[in-house]
């Protein structure tokens, strides 16, 4: 059974966008913008916890140069030392915050990084009498806090992050020797000549991991929102179209919601979204009305706005609570056939509109009712075929993880009624078999039909790992605001992590 496949993109947080970079002004910036997102700050709370866990996969994944030196001592003459194959063995964090600011950007900070560190020196002292090599394995324990500020920038379409500032301080450096006879004065070495170069290797290796991992993670968010709002041939970029803005309250990306159909673009006119916006949620989204056409254009010509139902759901489409014992519509309408011998095929004309207006979402669309008698014990033919211009308005809303359609209104024409000669069916019975139809809640069975396919889509691709509450969903002249509070599924940052190492940014 095919029904409305590619509507689940138009329900879905959709991100997309151009190549390039508008560095304008913000009124500029906006006329080719089609979708905008914006996370709050109370939504960095939520990262907070997950912005550890990256944190802590840069400090894994970090590599160490050898740390050589050579010291003249007195009594011993000439050290020389080389610390190598320096790696984390163990480590945790302690508190952890991140914060937005105008003029820094985005701000963590994390307390109590315990480290440990472990390694092999190989050092050698010489005099005019000895000449000796040694080698140890050794320990440093470490305690670290740790203050970063990160900025954000659209290049080339993607989101750069800068590490602005990218402080440690640590709190305690301690060796630790495997022989412990020879601890004096090595660990003397260590705090006079080791320490200050190792705390300067530590950070520039951390500080540029954290960078990488920065991108990297930013990399894979838009990877996997582009995956999101994929569906085989349809597919929108998720390319940024200016520098995103960031506030002491929010962080916003601008799109401009390019959708490709079969690597192809499909054009549509600049946005409605109002240049001023206020959030109510976490997570705030606004879709202009071009980005929706776009995609249902595209939907169109691919075959995706179909409804086919035979069978049960046929029945379950024309059943009548109230007059169960007597035909229902289209048994009415097409008596000398069962119903199991029926197929109705509903499909547009032409791409249906989407317009946004404060009552809600208004469906434009000319579609075309079939139906069909099933192969069988008769030759297949279409029975009954309709062609009718539909305005429908629809209230979305969205809970308990599936999303819920509600008509309003319903306006509607027939233009064309072809029959059987067997059937003989006019304008003025269609007239009145479709108002029976729709009197007795046709049209909701039908939207139902359409809920449970993007409820499913949207699980598939992995909406029901968020914990998604207060959901709002509000329509002005022109755009569509989707607004919620949520948490942070494990499950995706779970994956960039296992998947760090063939993971690389041009």
């Amino acid at each position: 059974m095919l029904l409305l496949r590619q509507l689940t993109s138009v329900f879905s947080f959709l991100a997309g966008a151009s190549l390039s970079c508008d560095r304008g002004s913000p009124a500029s910036a906006m006329n080719s913008t089609g979708i905008v997102c914006r996370f709050t700050k109370e939504a960095g709370l939520v990262f907070n916890q997950e912005t550890s866990d990256v944190i802590q996969a840069a400090f894994r994944h970090a590599s160490f140069p050898n740390i050589e030196g050579m010291k003249s001592i007195l009594f011993l003459g000439s050290v020389s030392y080389i610390l190598k194959n320096l790696q984390i063995n163990n480590m945790s964090m302690g508190n952890s915050d991140v914060d937005l600011s105008d003029e820094k950007g985005i701000l963590i900070s994390i307390q109590d990084v315990a480290a440990a560190f472990q390694g092999t020196m190989n050092y050698a002292y010489s005099n005019w009498l000895l000449n000796l090599n040694h080698s140890l394995d050794f320990e440093i324990e470490s305690q670290i806090d740790l203050e970063l500020a990160l900025t954000l920038a659209c290049d080339n379409g993607r989101i750069a992050v800068t590490i602005s500032d990218c402080l440690l301080n640590f709190d305690k450096l301690t060796l630790q020797l495997q022989k412990r006879r020879e601890a004096s004065w090595i660990k003397k070495l260590f705090t006079d000549l080791v320490s200050f170069t190792l705390r300067h290797v530590i950070k520039g290796q951390i500080c540029t991991e954290i960078h990488k991992m920065a991108n990297l993670l930013a990399d894979f968010t838009l990877d996997q929102a582009g995956e999101f709002i994929r569906d085989g041939e349809i597919a929108t970029s998720t390319e940024l179209t200016s520098d995103p803005v960031l506030t002491s309250g929010y962080i916003e990306s601008r799109h401009k919601g390019t959708v490709f159909y079969k690597n192809s673009s499909v054009l549509h006119q600049p946005s409605a979204i109002p240049v001023e916006r206020v959030e109510t949620r976490m997570f705030n989204l606004w879709i202009s009305e071009p980005v929706i056409n776009s995609l249902l254009f595209a939907a169109y010509h691919d075959d995706r706005l179909i409804l086919k139902l035979t069978g049960g759901d046929l029945l379950k489409l024309f059943e009548d609570g109230e007059s169960k014992n007597e035909p229902n519509v289209l048994q009415q309408m097409i008596p000398a056939i069962p119903m199991h011998d029926l197929m109705i095929k509903l499909g547009p004309l032409k791409p249906p509109v989407i317009l946004f207006k404060r009552v809600g979402t208004i469906m434009q669309s000319s579609i075309s009712v079939e139906v069909d008698v099933l192969p069988g014990t008769k030759d297949s033919y279409t029975a009954v075929h309709l062609e009718l211009d539909v305005k429908t308005t629809i209230q979305a809303f969205y809970a308990n993880r599936k999303i819920r359609l509600q008509p309003t209104s319903n306006l509607w024409a027939i233009k064309a009624v072809k029959s059987n000669p067997a059937i003989t069916l006019n304008e003025i019975k269609a007239t009145r078999y479709l108002e029976s139809f729709f009197s007795a809640g046709g049209l909701q069975k039908i939207i139902s039909y359409v809920e449970f396919y993007i409820t499913a889509m949207l699980n598939k691709k992995g909406l029901h790992y968020f914990n998604i509450i207060n959901t709002q969903l509000d329509t002005d002249e022109g755009y569509v605001t989707i607004a919620t509070d949520f948490s942070f599924p494990r499950q995706l940052l779970e994956n960039f992590l296992r998947n760090l190492t063939p993971m690389t940014r041009s």
